[in-house]
């Protein structure tokens, strides 16, 4: 078992931003898709 050295301010920082981007392009994709299920369905009419 290898125990790893705390991460600095600097890591912290950069992996919450890491995180969050990811965050929002995952809810971006997922909200193109809601939009596009609601826009077909209303062209479909």
């Amino acid at each position: 078992m290898s125990t790893q050295a705390p991460l600095t301010q600097e890591q912290v920082a950069a992996r919450r931003a890491s995180a969050r981007r990811t965050a929002l392009v995952f809810a971006s994709i997922a909200f193109a898709v809601y939009v596009g299920f609601i826009v077909l369905n209303a062209v479909a009419k």
